[in-house]
C-alpha cells in the first residue's frame, strides 16, 4: 500500500510505507454475512421434510411384531394402500377445473381407520410413479404425518 500514507515524504524523498487501514467497512460486511448465514441455516431446517431414504439401512423398530409392512402407492389411477393380505384402492376424483386429482380426504379417512385398528403402526412406505407431481407427493407425506405415521419412507415404485 505504498503511496497511501497521508504523511509527508520522509528523509531522502521517499514516501513512508506505513499506512493505516480502516477496518470498519470490513467488520460491517463480515457481520452482515454472518447474520445472513445464520438466518438461512434456520430456513433450511424449517423447509425440509423428514423422510427416510430407501437407499440406507432401515431404522430399528422397537415393536417389530406389532407393525406390518404398509405401502402407499401413488399411481395415475389414484392411491393404493397395500398391506399383507389386503389392498385398498382410492381412485382419483374430479377437481375444480375438471382434471382428475388425488382424493386426499378419503386417504385421510382410510389412514385414520388403519391407525385406529393398528395403534402401534408408525411406519409407512410411500411409492410414487415417475409421472406423479412433486406437489402430490409432498401432500401425501403430509397426510401420513398428520395421521401419526411418523416413520415415512419414500421409495420408487417397483
Amino acid at each position: 500500500m505504498a503511496g497511501a500514507s497521508p504523511h509527508p515524504a520522509a528523509k531522502g524523498g521517499k514516501k513512508a510505507l506505513d499506512a493505516e487501514l480502516n477496518l470498519v467497512p470490513f467488520i460491517d460486511l463480515l457481520s452482515c454475512c454472518i447474520s445472513f448465514l445464520l438466518i438461512t441455516a434456520v430456513w433450511t431446517q424449517i423447509a425440509g421434510l423428514q423422510v427416510a431414504s430407501s437407499g440406507g439401512p432401515p431404522e430399528p423398530q422397537q415393536n417389530q411384531e406389532a407393525t406390518i409392512d404398509l405401502k402407499l402407492l401413488l399411481t395415475e389411477k389414484g392411491y393404493s394402500i397395500t398391506m399383507p393380505g389386503a389392498q385398498v384402492d382410492i381412485p382419483k376424483i374430479a377437481s375444480a377445473d375438471g382434471q382428475p386429482a388425488f382424493d386426499r380426504k378419503t386417504l385421510g379417512e382410510k389412514l385414520r381407520t388403519l391407525k385406529s385398528t393398528l395403534p402401534d403402526q408408525t411406519a409407512i412406505t410411500v411409492e410414487p410413479e415417475d409421472a406423479v407431481a412433486y406437489d402430490d407427493l409432498v401432500s401425501t407425506v403430509d397426510a401420513c404425518l398428520g395421521e401419526q405415521l411418523r416413520n415415512v419412507t419414500v421409495a420408487p415404485l417397483n
